[in-house]
């Protein structure tokens, strides 16, 4: 395989990281806006966090980022895949991105209490039943999204049809 394929494979990764951050913590600061709380501080590294106070909707404040950060990125995939993109698996890639990262993220944190989305939302009276099959739902979503995606990135034939992304 080539060397500018391998980069691209990497920056490519990197940017979906940053970007399903980004969305993620969107959600958070959206839900807490609409809410009536206050977004104090916002933190990409070493791992992304939202500090807000005065949540009235602990609910709603903490699971927004997983939800925004799985949905978003599939309606941004269905508009590109609308208008016959070029790049709509570039896209699909990064709407499975999401859903795994956030769908793991949620359904396989079993902190009970803490910093993390999970453990806030468990504190708050959220079953974790309801996590796990909001985790299920978006891994089964991201893999299937996944699937045969590998043609695009590794494919030797430059006359791949998008018919299918």
């Amino acid at each position: 395989m080539r060397f500018h394929r391998w980069v691209f494979i990497l920056l490519f990764s990197t940017v979906c990281w940053f970007s399903m951050l980004a969305i993620h913590e969107f959600g958070h600061i959206v839900a807490a806006w609409t809410s009536g709380a206050m977004v104090e501080r916002i933190v990409f590294l070493p791992i992304s966090r939202t500090d807000t106070s005065g949540v009235a909707t602990p609910l709603f404040v903490y699971g927004a980022g997983a939800v925004f950060g799985a949905v978003f990125p599939v309606l941004l995939w269905t508009i590109v895949l609308m208008f016959r993109s070029k790049t709509a698996h570039l896209f699909r890639f990064f709407a499975g991105f999401c859903l795994l990262v956030n769908g793991s993220y949620i359904g396989c944190d079993f902190s009970v209490v803490g910093p993390t989305d999970a453990g806030q939302l468990i504190e708050h009276g959220a079953s974790r039943l309801l996590l796990v099959l909001f985790g299920a739902l978006c891994l089964f979503g991201g893999l299937h999204l996944w699937h045969r995606q590998s043609r695009f990135f590794f494919a030797e034939n430059k006359q791949l049809s998008n018919e299918n992304c």
